[in-house]
């Protein structure tokens, strides 16, 4: 059966402007391009639907959508379908979090993790800061299953305080979940709220972005994207979040939750763009400074690349294929869902489908993923 474009015949070069296009100096042949590897990977099965967006100079020059919000084609996706954004939670919802907080003057990066628990003993944690577990080099491992002997949240918590580290902080560089979802409950000690409203308050809302939060409404579910049907909770997931580990902190953490469009990711990526170019009229909660902190490596190359909350040159994580320059930063989720923002080219894409609707280990998608994100940045002319 054909996944691929529900709305018969389409252009390839849905919603774009071709004058938009070269006045943003890209090629529209190679936006076409983009959008036919996304067609494809639907008509393949890789996914049920997929969405694209790409902006450069300001200018959108692709919007493009393609197959349905699952395998049962419930619903045509389009930019405003919303997709479980998975590990993009971290950049998006807990870095910037921490940003504002700093900018705020309540923290800042080099504290120790310890002063936010006094009345715990935390001898393994005394020398890890906000900093490292900001860019994954606190020594936690990368993951460990906080859910399947069926905790509570504060049991979790409990659990994830006890994992003690693999190496000396700053010595490696480690991608850990488990790091992302302890700064989520500091964040709560230092604000007394939760990371879902902090974020929406300081960051979604000032933005416009009416659509991304933890949790979304049931009444929105027709607008959702399907992830997969979970064995442990025996059920369809549609609008619950696919990690396990989230879930069992009530859909709020600092490594996934986060459910969003592709219209609304755009917002927070211009935002980004716009004050890091020195944009004044932007609509920006960050400061200048917070927004340098998300471009710039904040840990020696030799261990790898990493911003507050991006990856960066030269992490081989980093999702944005093989043409994007050295001072890009990007991110992927688990879901299938990635962002890339070049600012030496000042142009920014994103990326989202529900490819773990399918089985298998993603191979095929990361393959696809690059190809769509090299003839992205190949249709660049000037």
């Amino acid at each position: 059966m054909r996944y691929g474009n529900p709305r018969g015949e389409r252009s390839l070069m849905n919603k774009l402007s071709e004058k938009n296009s070269r006045l943003a100096g890209m090629n529209p042949d190679g936006l076409a391009r983009a959008a036919a590897l996304l067609e494809d990977g639907a008509q393949k099965g890789l996914y049920p639907g997929g969405v694209l967006w790409v902006e450069r100079k300001g200018i959108v020059t692709l919007v493009h959508s393609a197959g349905y919000t699952d395998f049962e084609q419930t619903a045509p996706v389009d930019e405003n379908t919303i997709y479980d954004l998975a590990s993009v939670t971290k950049p998006v919802a807990m870095a910037s979090s921490m940003l504002i907080l700093c900018q705020d003057g309540l923290t800042h990066l080099g504290e120790p993790v310890t002063s936010f628990f006094p009345d715990r003993k935390l001898p393994h944690l005394e020398n890890v800061t906000l900093r490292h577990l900001l860019t994954h080099t606190s020594g936690l491992p990368a993951w460990k299953d906080l859910y399947s002997r069926g905790q509570t949240r504060d049991q979790a918590i409990d659990e994830l305080l006890s994992i003690p580290l693999d190496h000396n902080p700053g010595a490696r560089y480690v991608y850990s979940c488990l790091g992302y979802i302890l700064l989520s409950v500091i964040l709560e000690v230092i604000t007394g709220t939760r990371l879902d409203k902090y974020v929406s308050d300081r960051v979604f809302q000032p933005l416009g972005m009416e659509n991304t939060g933890f949790n979304p409404k049931p009444s929105s579910a027709t607008h959702i994207a399907a992830t997969d049907n979970c064995p442990m909770r025996k059920r369809k997931l549609v609008g619950e979040v696919h990690d396990g580990n989230a879930h069992a902190m009530g859909g709020v953490s600092g490594n996934a939750g986060l459910f969003s469009t592709a219209s609304d990711l755009a917002k927070f990526c211009r935002a980004l763009t716009a004050q890091r170019s020195g944009n004044s009229e932007c609509n920006s909660p960050f400061s200048r400074p917070a927004v340098n902190a998300m471009f710039a490596n904040a840990i020696p190359e030799s261990i790898g690349g990493q911003t507050i909350g991006w990856f960066t040159y030269p992490n081989d994580m980093m999702p944005g294929g093989d043409l994007v320059s050295r001072k890009a930063i990007g991110h992927s989720g688990f879901t299938g869902t990635a962002v890339i923002i070049d600012p030496e080219w000042d142009v920014f894409a994103i990326l989202l489908t529900n490819r773990v609707c399918r089985e298998g280990d993603g191979t095929d998608f990361r393959h696809l993923r690059r190809r769509i994100f090299n003839a992205i940045m190949g249709s660049i002319v000037w």
